[in-house]
């Protein structure tokens, strides 16, 4: 061996165990960019000493994984908009952090800027009720998945079936009225995180303000507890569950779901439903083969004590509130199980939700859909499974009146 190959093994020698500890501190970097992300609210604040705390920690976690990892611009760019959030920009030392920041942002060419704490400009109000309003054209993304390719995942018995009958309703003339081309829906094997992400792109292109959008996903929540900083996901085809990084690598994290919908989806009329499990701070529950539709990852690791705490949410699904029109409704909060039903053929939430949409042939909005599906699915899982499940919702300004079948402008 000469000595310049030598040399050239030398140098790999060197640089492969820096190379990886820079890989380390990037995904600590990460990490903690999606637990600042889960557990902003709209309603946080710097008005209250709390609020001012919480802003604090969450700025200077962010300060300190931007030292770490340079490779990182949206690091830079949450930093910024809580400092901003702070106000510190009023004071001499903080509009000299504030103007560093958007140079170094600037230097780094990143556009993909958003501030989760302001209304999206692309969702503004034109009409003062959106039961009432033209809507241009509908649009659906409808996702549904009984087996998995991680066989820790225990497979769903009506997931597919749930997601194609929700598709049926959109479809038909006497009720949702979406006509089919504008309709995606992915399961099984195309349920893919790929596909998804490509099903929202799909979305992102096409959708004009004018639009409604509706969003379904049928499939395994992950808990709280599956994840160190205490983020919740969706379950994807190919989701791996053996262990937490693979977690976030492979499953749709829900605050990048709900950013996508309030930064990148046009429309005034967004609606969410989310037949899955949110699990809170369990611990120690039974395996999925039980009926429910919430998975018990094969490690088990309690998040830190200021992760967002079990609520009627997921933490990420507040951040809906920021936007015009948009809605969420989901099978049970965040600390309960998701049931499907070997009697009725689906899971509860959708078996009453799609009664609720039915009875009223389209014309019924989602509040009121909701408000009777609520106490149903509540009734029916206490007898059946001596359980509580209790739908919840959440609606920013208007949405309350969305009709899903309304029809489309000629």
């Amino acid at each position: 061996m000469n000595r310049t190959s030598l040399g050239v093994l030398v140098s790999i020698a060197v640089l492969v165990p820096a190379a990886r500890a820079q890989m380390e501190k990037c995904r600590g970097a990460a990490d903690a960019l999606s637990r600042v992300k889960e557990q902003i609210t709209p309603e946080l604040s710097a008005d209250t000493p709390a609020g001012r705390e919480r802003l604090e920690v969450m700025r200077s976690t962010l300060e300190t994984s931007a030292s770490l990892c340079r490779d990182m611009p949206e690091l830079l760019s949450y930093e910024l908009v809580i400092a901003k959030r702070l106000g510190r920009q009023n004071t001499k030392r903080g509009s000299q952090e504030i103007d560093l920041l958007e140079r170094k942002l600037s230097a780094a060419a990143y556009t993909a800027k958003f501030d989760p704490f302001s209304q999206p400009a692309a969702a503004a109000p034109v009409a003062a009720d959106l039961k009432t309003a033209p809507v241009r054209k509908k649009w659906a993304l409808v996702v549904g998945i009984n087996q998995f390719h991680d066989p820790n995942a225990p497979p769903l018995n009506f997931a597919e079936k749930d997601s194609a009958d929700f598709v049926s309703y959109l479809k038909d003339s006497k009720g949702g009225r979406f006509k089919p081309e504008q309709i995606r829906h992915l399961t099984g094997e195309k349920a893919t995180l790929e596909q998804i992400r490509e099903g929202l792109g799909w979305l992102r292109v096409n959708v004009q303000p004018e639009d409604l959008v509706v969003i379904y996903f049928s499939s395994h929540g992950s808990p709280r507890n599956a994840d160190p900083n205490g983020v919740s996901y969706i379950v994807t085809y190919d989701t791996d569950l053996s262990g937490p990084e693979k977690l976030y690598a492979t499953s749709l994290q829900m605050i990048d779901l709900v950013q996508e919908l309030n930064r990148e989806i046009k429309a005034r009329r967004v609606v969410l439903f989310l037949d899955t499990c949110f699990s809170g701070d369990a611990q120690s529950q039974p395996s999925a083969d039980d009926g429910s539709k919430r998975i018990t990852p094969v490690w088990e690791k309690a998040p830190p004590a200021d992760a967002p705490a079990a609520a009627s949410f997921s933490g990420a699904l507040a951040n809906l509130k920021i936007g015009y029109g948009r809605a969420v409704i989901t099978a049970s909060r965040a600390d309960e199980q998701s049931w499907e039903s070997a009697t009725l053929h689906n899971g509860y939430f959708t078996h009453y939700l799609l009664l609720a949409l039915k009875d009223a042939q389209g014309t019924r909005n989602i509040h009121d859909a909701f408000e009777m599906v609520r106490g149903e699915v509540s009734e029916s899982v206490r007898r059946d499974h001596h359980a509580e499940q209790t739908p919840t919702s959440q609606f920013s300004e208007n949405a309350e009146s969305i009709v899903l079948g309304i029809p489309e402008l000629p």
